[in-house]
């Protein structure tokens, strides 16, 4: 996921948090379905504690309580709140790399490029909509240094993946291009949506048609003869 701007406060924050040297592993991988419900449920607690008090006000009993579970239980899966807060981060790149991946033309996607692009475009947007406190979570994916390793090996992934897609369609095309377009793409759609639905811009609906006529411009140029 692209870098994008911070607040101060929640930056600030967020590196207090990083900087206290918690161990930020959970205690246990879940393997079975009830243990997997358990942690999903307690990442959606933490990003709606997060959404409705902010980070500052972040605890492992709040989480708890919204989660409907008790601290204890809750520990048995995490040691502490940062732990929680940098798997609901990870949580959020694996499930946006898989909503862009889902699309590519090669698991029976978009059958042209600008339903592709588009199809992008709008799954994303809906992600960014569906996830509590995406506003801080951005901010932790951009301030967090123990995320740098995991938030480059996402952008690597992402970027490969549209490129790819975007060479099935345009075959001819330089694969350098291609790159440089599909990283161009992932950079101003993340800012567009971003702006129109963690900030609530109150021009949103025109900027998201104008991130369509932009993403449209940089896919159907790699369509032209080299």
């Amino acid at each position: 996921m692209p870098k994008t701007r911070t607040n101060t406060a929640s930056s600030s924050t967020a590196k207090k948090s990083a900087n206290k040297g918690r161990k930020l592993s959970p205690r246990r991988t879940p393997n079975q379905a009830r243990s997997r419900d358990t942690v999903a449920t307690i990442l959606k607690a933490a990003g709606n504690a997060i959404e409705r008090d902010g980070l500052d006000r972040l605890t492992t009993r709040r989480i708890a309580s919204k989660a409907g579970i008790s601290v204890g239980a809750l520990y048995e899966y995490f040691p502490n709140k940062q732990s929680i807060v940098y798997a609901l981060v990870n949580d959020w790149m694996a499930r946006s790399f898989k909503v862009l991946d889902d699309s590519h033309p090669v698991h029976g996607g978009e059958k042209d490029m600008l339903s592709y692009l588009g199809t992008q475009i709008d799954r994303m947007t809906q992600l960014y909509r569906d996830q509590p406190g995406i506003g801080t979570l951005i901010t932790m994916v951009s301030s967090v240094p123990e995320l740098g390793e995991a938030v480059r090996a996402h952008d690597e992934r992402s970027a490969n993946s549209v490129t790819s897609a975007l060479l099935h369609f345009a075959p001819q095309a330089d694969p350098q291009d291609a790159l440089s377009a599909a990283r161009t793409i992932a950079i101003i759609a993340h800012e567009i949506i971003c702006e129109a639905v963690a900030r609530n811009a109150p021009d949103a609906e025109c900027l998201m048609r104008n991130l369509k006529i932009c993403v449209y411009a940089l896919g159907t140029r790699l369509l032209l003869p080299r």
